[in-house]
């Protein structure tokens, strides 16, 4: 019974691991699941209390990480504060508005990459209209979409640390 028990636990985070990029909350999911496998087995298993807080931090750090990373890429291409927060609005737009038109040419990464778009683009159009300088606003737009896969990457790094860390705590 043990054994189905950790099979369920790491099939449940490949599969939450395997999200991350589609922009869903790929590390709470992992944390859910590491949650309900903790609360189970009472936190005697291969995850105690400690690793379980632990990751609660990890995943707050994790599933803010794409949003204010976008906030730092943006600001350091020269994005203006009103262009950052409009860049939230336009990840959110994007991936609803682009996102199905997408989905039926790329499948599951039409989301994804709409909300790329829909960042860049409402950061490139503030900003053009705001200085009237079609380079700056480009570089602007293009720091929100640097910010932006870098807080994915961090999200990924962070997901599959904790899979492995688990995992290895289940074997040894």
């Amino acid at each position: 019974m043990e054994f189905l028990g950790y099979l369920l636990l790491c099939l449940a985070m490949i599969a939450a691991l395997v999200t991350i990029p589609f922009g869903l909350p790929g590390v709470g999911l992992i944390l859910l699941a590491v949650g309900i496998y903790s609360v189970i087995t009472r936190f005697s298993s291969a995850v105690g209390l400690n690793l379980f807080l632990l990751f609660c931090g990890l995943t707050v750090v994790a599933e803010t990480a794409d949003n204010w990373l976008m906030a730092l890429g943006a600001q350091k291409f020269g994005a203006s504060r009103t262009a950052i927060w409009l860049s939230f609005l336009g990840g959110l737009l994007g991936t609803l508005l682009f996102g199905p038109l997408l989905a039926l040419v790329m499948g599951l990464l039409g989301p994804f990459v709409g909300a790329f778009l829909g960042s860049f683009l409402i950061v490139f159009l503030y900003e053009y209209r705001k200085r009237g300088h079609p380079r700056e606003a480009l570089r602007a737009g293009w720091g929100t979409v640097l910010g932006k896969t870098a807080g994915i990457v961090l999200k990924m790094a962070i997901g599959m640390g904790m899979v492995l860390t688990v995992m290895l705590k289940i074997i040894f």
